[in-house]
């Protein structure tokens, strides 16, 4: 276990040798109204920073500012854009000048920034003289823009005890998200996982000593243009409109009434949900209908109607409409709202009953009081729905599952960099006679004896009808401004059932390091120790960010 802890250790003292260019960012993601990069806090970003949006050649096509900082993120409001912006767009600080005490607004791209300091090479902000004339513009747009990230993985657990439970598991896993291929609207999606299981010993003839996991979860191509009358998207593929469907292999075409109304239909195979492997048994298909109106900023409006099947050779498995709803005003106010209406046909109405059955209606409301002071609310009934699959078991077991819940947040943004969250909820199963309630409380303090530092603190507590616990654990965490991360903690857990009480504990190191040309590094030890388990958990991962 020591020699952990001084690796950990070595590593923190080498992290500021990786230090990233000072002042450079990339767009990691582009909404309707907003840019994403791929670094905040933790590189020195700050609220009201702008920087100039460049392409090949110090070539300017746009400015931005930040009106939000995370740790690693920050998001941002488009000033200006004399082209569409990418992902992997870079993205250049523009230095900041103060006198008295405030901060001067620099100029925007189109003009030339106020000369007064000179800034360092890789600060200096690109004079917007080199903008390329339009026919070269015209020629750069078609570049494609790839993004997301590859890396190598391993889980070992050094099992202590008596019971001899070592395991590891090697993978890679890629994440590739590729678009404006050929300069056109052309998009490729790629999300894999590849697996191994190691085992001291086989568990059961189900879980055996050695075993491949692989998972395709994504692999589609597809052409998405709003302002296009048709788009479309084949592969293994998740439709964006029709939550509830879930993975298919096949087709989804969609076309573009006008700028707010979009009509489409998806149809294909279900792969098999225990491998992911391709299968042609079970089908499914749906139809939808999406209406968008409005403008994040101010007031937008998201709704969509659909109506999905899934069916097993000739046999129903499942029939179903869902109904989304989603209004935003700004930054204030939010409410979601979804349902699933399952139609009951042939088998299944005479296991139900129904012709037609509510099997999930969830609500969410969020509100912001003032810039410090934010509450939500949700609420859900979810009920489980036959299928195919399940049609089998009893009743008894299948119908013990219709639950209510109602759960509340609020969070205070204190002064001193001090951040209080505070949620909780109950939950009652149709045939419980005892209600389950949750809740949980996590403070946070940035700056915490130095500037770098944080420390925060967490605790939640359950009961049920049939056990009751609580955990607790708190936290120290060291930024650097490379990007770089180190975290102690420790933590403990107590749950009762049948009259039995168990006691278990944890200590942890966790340490990120952004490493040179995008790539990272990531590692965490933890040693356990009680009841339960008494044990090391080692984790490594080495990546690549595209």
């Amino acid at each position: 276990m020591k020699k952990y802890f001084i690796i950990l250790f070595c590593l923190m003292l080498a992290a500021p040798l990786f230090a990233q260019k000072k002042g450079r960012f990339k767009i990691s993601y582009l909404s309707s109204e907003k840019v994403y990069l791929d670094g905040g806090k933790s590189r020195g970003l700050q609220v009201g920073d702008r920087l100039y949006i460049v392409r090949q050649k110090k070539r300017v096509i746009g400015e931005i500012k930040v009106v939000f900082t995370a740790t690693h993120s920050a998001s941002c409001d488009i000033i200006s854009a004399k082209e569409k912006l990418s992902r992997g767009d870079l993205a250049i600080l523009v230095e900041r000048k103060e006198t008295a005490g405030e901060q001067k607004t620099p100029e925007p791209a189109t003009q030339a920034p106020q000369k007064k300091a000179e800034p360092a090479p890789e600060e200096k902000a690109p004079q917007p003289q080199r903008v390329s004339k339009p026919r070269r513009e015209k020629s750069r747009r078609g570049i494609s823009r790839f993004s997301g990230n590859v890396a190598v993985q391993y889980f070992r657990l050094n099992d202590l005890s008596a019971g001899n439970l070592d395991f590891s598991q090697p993978t890679l896993r890629l994440n590739l998200r590729g678009q404006n291929l050929w300069g056109k609207d052309y998009r490729l999606r790629i999300r894999t996982r590849t697996r191994y299981n190691q085992r001291s010993r086989a568990y059961n003839a189900n879980i055996p000593r050695d075993e491949w996991r692989n998972r395709i979860y994504q692999f589609s191509f597809g052409y998405s243009n709003p302002a296009a009358p048709f788009n479309f998207t084949v592969g293994r593929l998740i439709s964006n409109f029709m939550s509830g469907i879930g993975y298919i292999d096949g087709l989804q075409l969609q076309t573009n009434l006008n700028r707010s109304f979009r009509f489409g239909v998806v149809a294909g195979a279900a792969p098999d949900w225990r491998n992911s492997n391709f299968q042609t048994q079970v089908k499914k298909y749906g139809a939808y209908l999406n209406l968008n109106t409005g403008s994040f900023q101010t007031r937008e409006f998201r709704s969509t109607l659909a109506w999905a099947a899934e069916y097993n050779g000739a046999t129903i498995s499942r029939e179903f409409i869902y109904i989304q709803n989603n209004y935003t005003a700004g930054t204030r106010f939010s409410v979601y709202h979804s349902t699933e209406l399952d139609i009951n046909r042939k088998w299944r109405k005479s296991r139900t009953g129904e012709s037609i059955s509510l099997s999930n209606l969830f609500l969410s409301a969020r509100y912001q009081f003032t810039r410090a002071v934010r509450v939500g609310l949700t609420f859900d009934n979810r009920k489980n729905y036959w299928t195919y699959e399940v049609r089998s078991l009893a009743d008894s077991l299948f119908d013990d599952a219709l639950r209510l819940g109602l759960r509340g947040n609020i969070s205070f943004k204190l002064p001193s960099q001090m951040y209080v969250f505070i949620n909780g909820g109950m939950r009652k199963r149709e045939t419980d006679a005892k209600t389950a309630s949750s809740y949980s409380a996590r403070f946070r303090k940035g700056a915490f004896l130095w500037r770098s530092l944080a420390f925060s603190a967490n605790y939640a507590a359950f009961d049920n009808r049939f056990t009751n616990g609580h955990t607790a654990n708190i936290q120290l965490s060291k930024s650097y401004r490379s990007g770089h991360r180190l975290e102690l903690a420790y933590g403990l857990y107590n749950y009762n059932f049948d009259q039995t009480s168990r006691n278990n504990e944890w200590v942890r190191g966790t340490l990120y390091m952004a490493l040179f040309r995008r790539m990272f590094l990531s590692h965490q030890f933890e040693y356990s120790w009680g009841d339960d388990l008494d044990g090391q958990r080692i984790y490594v991962e080495l990546g690549y960010r595209f």
